[in-house]
Formats: structure tokens, C-alpha cells, sequence
């Protein structure tokens, strides 16, 4: 697909992560996208590779307007883009797990609690007064809850790992950053690594005798051997608090990190903000999982935020103009409020602590209007399309769709699209209870003069077909028959397409087979009439099938149907 802007310097390097046009805000990660700058033939394009990749290139100048990708020079032909890493099998993580425990031999997950709290006491233990003598009963210290130590098994966390690669879209090797700030002893961080190839993985801790044990396991992991075809990643551990160092700590990592997680269960007010503030500064696209507690409200997407004001505000402008009758007055809602680079839930999974059953909420981060590939959106048409009606389609790119009842599923470009809300849902459901009423009566109407047409367009060729009163329906390649199924097709108005032709192919072949119990292969051409009545009723189903998917749809995310998932105390 290709995009446009006017100012190339607000993009660079990429515009993946840098593109804040208003046409085009929400850039997807898919290795044959051609973005370009400028307009007329000295516009530049630039190809772009899936997110994290440095492949990123300028290609030679163009003609604007064709939607297609230039050709490519040699040396970039032969560049294959990367194959997404798939699940591990359960094998896979059995094996990974012996090495991960092999790695923490020695690290008892109580004696590692046990020297966290040790050290939180001595942290915050007031020092004596002036005068005060030492030996004095010492006072009883309760140590910052925030920074309470907790772990997350190997296992919890290859289901986190793989509950990404379904939620998010896919995970590709040697690319991504995964972050995990308040890392403990390191567990988390190097079960990452040994689950996923990501390009780096980062854990920060403020406590010094668990960056002492961090060090250690990560020299250990830097001399295991792992079996053939599994790539260790770069381990990086950091120490600093990631609220009263953010600065320094969090916010130079922040842009990279594509993969976040916190065990938040103990966290304040201050972890809170910081946890809001690296948000903000990870890239589109990022993951971020929180245990127990939820991501600000304000930076979490909400197509559907404060409808009885949007609705009183939009009476109001509404019904203030004047010449215009109250009564039958469309009511049009503006879009809700929502950061334009917000997160959406994408699930929430049941986890096991040690203290008992807690939640663990995904995010994904995106641009407007928040949608993944095939999502449901709203599409405006182009500005010269005789229809301006905004309807209900699969989201592709910014500007493009596919309608939710094209049997083709051709990509169709539009003018914009945008978030699909409840009011867009009631909208949508009238759209398409008219185009349901419409089909089930074309499906009734012309029928013998559309098979008379289909028949003498079949029988200019081929004058014998069916003289003897009996059409054979079988489909075959090129046959008289398959031509007549075609015939009837265009003269339906639907496009010339090989899904187009499967869709009414499979309804034919199953009309017939109602008309044929003996399975003669043969069916009267007197039938033919009521066959393409049952044929075109497929297509009125086909739009049914449309009309639940709208009426069914739901914007909360449903909660997983994953079983808790245990943790070790």
C-alpha cells in the first residue's frame, strides 16, 4: 500500500514509528508497505520492514497515485523477509525449562525473598539521633510494599509469551525489546530469553543484593549451551529504581521496548506514574502486560467513553440550527476522547500467586483508529464515489478496507477510516437489515429471465448444450456449464473473481445436489429457475452471517478462557 506526506523530515528515519499524518496514523508492520513522500514524480519511497528491523530503505521516485509497489532492485529481490517464530511446542519449553533451572540452581525462591526484605530494612532504617545511645531496642521497621519481591514461573510466563504471539499479531527472531522493570533476581528476564529470539532483553532493579544474583545467573546464561537452532538473545541487566530514576533509567529504553511486564500486585502511587510514563513513550505496536493492577484510564482506548455527553452535546449542536424541524433529526456523535496513541485490552488471563488468584491484563499500543488487520471499522468512501454512505468493512491500512459483504474481498481504497463504536454498531446493524431485505427479495425476482439470458450467452458457443431438456452441473474447468455459472454471475453485477466464483460455486453444487437425490449428475433445465433463486438465497445468507457479526459485536475484551495460571510463592 502506499501512503503520502508533504513533509518527509517529520517521518525520518521511519515512518513506522515516526508517522503522525493525520491521512495516515496507524502504519502497519508488513514488509511490502511503500511509503511515499511528496507529491508528483519526484516523490521518494521508502519500503518497510517489520517492526524492530533496521532494513528500513529508500527506493527509486515514482508516479503518485498507483497503489502498487515499485519494482525492486536486484540485491533488494533477493533480501526475504523474516519468518514469524511460531509457539514452542511443549517439548520445546520442557527443554528450555531444564536449562532455565539449571541456570538458578542455588537461588531458593524464599532465600531470595528473604535477602530482598533484608536489605528493604536496612535501606529504611532511620539513622540513630545525635546522643543516642546504640544499644536501645531497635525500632520496627515495615519495609516499602512496592518493592515486595514476587515471581512468575517459567511456565506462566512461556503461556504470556505465547498469548502475545495470538493477541498482538506475530513475534519475529531478532527483533523486539522485552523489558521487565523491577526484574527481581532475574527469573523473568532470562525465561524471556530462552523463550523467544528477541533482539535484546533488559531487567531493572533497584535492590543490590538482587542485581548480585542477577550478575551471576547472567554469566551462567552466557555459558550454557542451548540445543541447535536456539538463539540466546542479549541479556542486559540494569540497576536503578525506575521511579525516582526514570530519567535515566527508564526513558532511554522506552522507545525500544516492544514486550513490557510488571508485576505491579504491590505497587503505589509513584510505581503507578512511572508504569504511565513508560507507556506513553513505547513504540506503536508494543505489548505491555500488568499483573493485578490496570493501565491508567486515560491512556487506555475507549471508543464508546462518555456516550450520554457526547449524545447531549451533539443533541444540542443538533437542534440548534435553525430551519430544521426536531422531529426525525439525526443525532451524529463526535468520536470519543482517547489518546491518540492509546492501548486497547487485549485479554485478561486468571494468574496464581502466592497469596491467591489475581488478574494479568494485556495491552496493545496503537495509532488511530485502533484497529489490527481485519478488525471491524467504519469506511468513508473516496470523495468521487457516487455512494457516501459510511459502512462497516474490514480494516487493511488507513485508506484501506474490505467491504464486510464483498464475496471478492478485494482491498478497496477510501478516504478514511475510523474506530467502530456503538453507535457506529446501530448504524451498521440498519446498513445491513436493508441490504438482507433487499438480497431475499432479489433472490425471488427475474429469475427465468436471468437463466434464459445465462443460457443463450452459453449456447452462442456451444448451440447443443442442453437440448435435450438436462443440464449437467458439474463444474469443470472451461465446461458449458461452468461458463453458464458465470453468465449468471455478471449478470448479477458481481465482480469476475475466483472467491466470487468458489462462494457461488459451492451454493450451486449444493442446490443441485437438493434437486439430484440420486446423485445423477444431471438436473432439469426447467429447474433452473427455482436452482439460481436458491443460489442467490446463499448470497442473502451470506449477508445474514454479516448482519450477526455486527449484531453480536462486543467492544469489551472478553476475559481468556485460560485456566489460572500457578506462580511460585
Amino acid at each position: 500500500m502506499l501512503y503520502t506526506t508533504s513533509n518527509p523530515e517529520e517521518c525520518a528515519p521511519c515512518p513506522l514509528c515516526r508517522f503522525n499524518s493525520r491521512e495516515a496514523t496507524n502504519v502497519p508492520r508488513r514488509p511490502d508497505v511503500v511509503f511515499r513522500f511528496g507529491l508528483g514524480t519526484g516523490s521518494v519511497g521508502l519500503i518497510h520492514m517489520p517492526l524492530g528491523s533496521k532494513s528500513c530503505r529508500l527506493v527509486r521516485p515514482g508516479a503518485t497515485g498507483a497503489v502498487r509497489r515499485p519494482p525492486m532492485a536486484e540485491e533488494e529481490a533477493a533480501e526475504v523477509p523474516p519468518e514469524p517464530v511460531p509457539s514452542l511446542t511443549e517439548e520445546d519449553i520442557q527443554t528450555r525449562l531444564g536449562i532455565f533451572e539449571e541456570i538458578f540452581k542455588g537461588y531458593d525462591a524464599l532465600e531470595v525473598k528473604q535477602k530482598s526484605m533484608a536489605e528493604r530494612r536496612e535501606k529504611e532504617a532511620p539513622p540513630p539521633a545525635d546522643g543516642e545511645e546504640t544499644e536501645q531496642a531497635p525500632v520496627e521497621i515495615t519495609p516499602n510494599i512496592a518493592l515486595a519481591y514476587s515471581e512468575l514461573n517459567f511456565q506462566v510466563v512461556a503461556n504470556l509469551v505465547d498469548l502475545v504471539k495470538q493477541k498482538c499479531g506475530p513475534m519475529y527472531p531478532g527483533q523486539g525489546v522485552f523489558l521487565d522493570f523491577g526484574s527481581g533476581c532475574g527469573k523473568l528476564v532470562l525465561a524471556a530469553a530462552l523463550l523467544h529470539p528477541f533482539q535484546k532483553v533488559i531487567g531493572i532493579e533497584a535492590l543490590q543484593s538482587l542485581n548480585e544474583i542477577e550478575a551471576a545467573v547472567q554469566a551462567k546464561y552466557a555459558e550454557v549451551e542451548v540445543p541447535e537452532g536456539v538463539v540466546k538473545p542479549e541479556v542486559s541487566f540494569v540497576k536503578g529504581d525506575f521511579v525516582s530514576e526514570f530519567d535515566a533509567v527508564l526513558e532511554p529504553i522506552a522507545p525500544e521496548a516492544t514486550f513490557a511486564i510488571a508485576v505491579a500486585t504491590t505497587f503505589g502511587d509513584p510505581e503507578m506514574q512511572a508504569v504511565s510514563k513508560l507507556a506513553q513513550k513505547m513504540p506503536q505496536g508494543a505489548s505491555l502486560f500488568l499483573v493485578t493492577q490496570k493501565l491508567e484510564e486515560s491512556l487506555v482506548v475507549d471508543v464508546n467513553r462518555n456516550p450520554r455527553q457526547r449524545r447531549s452535546v451533539a443533541t444540542k449542536k443538533a437542534l440548534a440550527q435553525r430551519g430544521v424541524e426536531p422531529t426525525g433529526i439525526e443525532i451524529e456523535l463526535e468520536p470519543a476522547e482517547n489518546d491518540p496513541n492509546g492501548w486497547r485490552l487485549k485479554d485478561t488471563v486468571p494468574l496464581e500467586l502466592e497469596w491467591g488468584t489475581t488478574n494479568c491484563y494485556l495491552y496493545k499500543k496503537y495509532s488511530y483508529p485502533y484497529c489490527d488487520v481485519n478488525d471491524i471499522c467504519m469506511a468513508t468512501p473516496l470523495p468521487e464515489a457516487e455512494d457516501q454512505t459510511v459502512v462497516p468493512a474490514f480494516y487493511m491500512s488507513p485508506t484501506t478496507v474490505v467491504y464486510m459483504d464483498d464475496l471478492a474481498e478485494i482491498e478497496k481504497e477510501v478516504s478514511k477510516t475510523a474506530p467502530f463504536c456503538e453507535e457506529s454498531r446501530k448504524k451498521a446493524v440498519t446498513i445491513y437489515e436493508k441490504k438482507l431485505a433487499a438480497a431475499k427479495q432479489k433472490a425471488t425476482e427475474m429469475l427465468s429471465e436471468a437463466v434464459a439470458e445465462a443460457l443463450a450467452c452459453v449456447r452462442k458457443e456451444s448451440e447443443a448444450y442442453a437440448q435435450d431438456g438436462n443440464v449437467h452441473y458439474k463444474l469443470e474447468e472451461a465446461s458449458d456449464t461452468a461458463k453458464l455459472l458465470e453468465a449468471l454471475i455478471s449478470g448479477e453485477g458481481l465482480p469476475s473473481s475466483p472467491k466470487v466464483t468458489e462462494f457461488m460455486g459451492t451454493q450451486w453444487l449444493a442446490a443441485c445436489g437438493e434437486l439430484d437425490p440420486e446423485a445423477t449428475g444431471v438436473v432439469p433445465e426447467a429447474q433452473l429457475p427455482a436452482l439460481w433463486g436458491k443460489v442467490k438465497a446463499g448470497f442473502a445468507e451470506h449477508i445474514e452471517r454479516a448482519l450477526k457479526q455486527l449484531k453480536d459485536f462486543g467492544v469489551e475484551v472478553p476475559e481468556s478462557e485460560h485456566r489460572p495460571q500457578e506462580s511460585v510463592p
